[in-house]
């Protein structure tokens, strides 16, 4: 229920800009939840939101470094603090490579001296 109230919150902060796709990506790994929805505004254009939830059994991380790419197109930041165990992410590009719905989106998260990688998939696909 978490998981449906934070993509609707999302997906209504984002529905009013769109002329392009909306698109739901999400994945799980061991120790994260990852939400994360792109709004491709036209063919070089985007606005990215989405969260890092940790899951893990062992003490919360205070920040993460994340990396999110497709073949083409590479988005991230360092240094993201956790909030309540999870972290916001948000990113916007113009000129870029955009997202599409099809993509599997790598992501690799890097915490003190651990790392790990999943695959988000489009939920409505």
């Amino acid at each position: 229920m978490k998981k449906l109230s934070l993509l609707m919150i999302l997906l209504l902060s984002l529905g009013g800009c769109s002329n392009g796709g909306i698109y739901e990506f999400s994945g799980t790994s061991e120790n994260w939840d990852v939400f994360y929805v792109v709004d491709v505004t036209n063919d070089d254009e985007q606005d990215v939101t989405g969260t890092l939830e940790y899951v893990g059994n062992q003490i919360m991380p205070e920040t993460v470094d994340y990396e999110v790419a497709t073949t083409f197109t590479k988005m991230g930041e360092t240094d993201t603090p956790l909030i309540d165990g999870k972290a916001t992410m948000g990113n916007s590009c113009k000129g870029c490579e955009t997202f599409q719905e099809d993509d599997e989106l790598e992501v690799e998260i890097r915490w003190g001296d651990q790392q790990e990688k999943l695959i988000l998939k489009n939920e409505k696909k």
